[in-house]
């Protein structure tokens, strides 16, 4: 079993949704938020490419896709991270690799959306999504994607990223983890996409 990393970016031109968060920490290993969510409906996003990486390996997708619901709804003084909607869609179009076509299953949906801070000043929440389960085959090789996509939502470019690479210290650890390697080298994947066009709701600062 081997620590994964995800970089995903979704464009968003929809500002429909508003969220305020609030944080206050309740002990060094915990905190509290207070999520406030107005204008909460469905989203959809999109995403113009993805590479998977891995020892100079790459499977390249040219499409990735992804469609939720966030509700409105306030959330007060509730333990880091906080649930504020679901991914009930996803899918990865295009994909090969070295050795051909590769085949993406997105397994176990819905995933879940959560806050693990507050906004800073720059408009930017800290976030994750949970329960990622996917599975990754080509002509013999063969693994499996599982755990929490760490990243964070910028209110002024409406972009989500999906890094661990985040602009506030991280109340909880969100990572993916490669495993039931077959048929081909150990992979610790590094995923990067290039955003084009979405639809998701907006996130800004109460």
């Amino acid at each position: 079993m081997r620590k994964g990393i995800c970089r995903i970016l979704f464009t968003s031109t929809a500002a429909a949704l508003a969220i305020g968060f609030g944080a206050s920490s309740a002990l060094a290993t915990t905190a509290t938020l207070t999520v406030k969510v107005t204008g909460g409906g469905t989203y959809t996003a999109s995403s113009s490419s993805t590479v998977l990486t891995d020892n100079g390996v790459s499977v390249t997708c040219t499409g990735s896709s992804a469609g939720g619901k966030i509700a409105t709804k306030t959330y007060t003084s509730k333990t880091s991270p906080v649930k504020v909607g679901t991914s009930s869609t996803l899918s990865f179009t295009g994909c090969t690799g070295p050795l051909g076509a590769v085949t993406v299953t997105v397994n176990s949906l819905p995933y879940s959306v959560k806050v693990d801070s507050a906004t800073n000043s720059s408009g930017q929440t800290d976030g994750m999504v949970t329960g990622v389960n996917t599975s990754v085959s080509m002509t013999g090789c063969s693994f499996v994607v599982t755990g929490g996509a760490p990243g964070y939502y910028t209110n002024s470019t409406h972009v989500l990223s999906l890094t661990p690479t985040l602009p506030q210290k991280a109340l909880n650890k969100a990572q993916l983890t490669v495993s039931g390697v077959s048929g081909c080298q150990a992979w610790s994947a590094t995923a990067t996409t290039r955003p084009t066009r979405a639809t998701t709701p907006s996130a800004v600062p109460s």
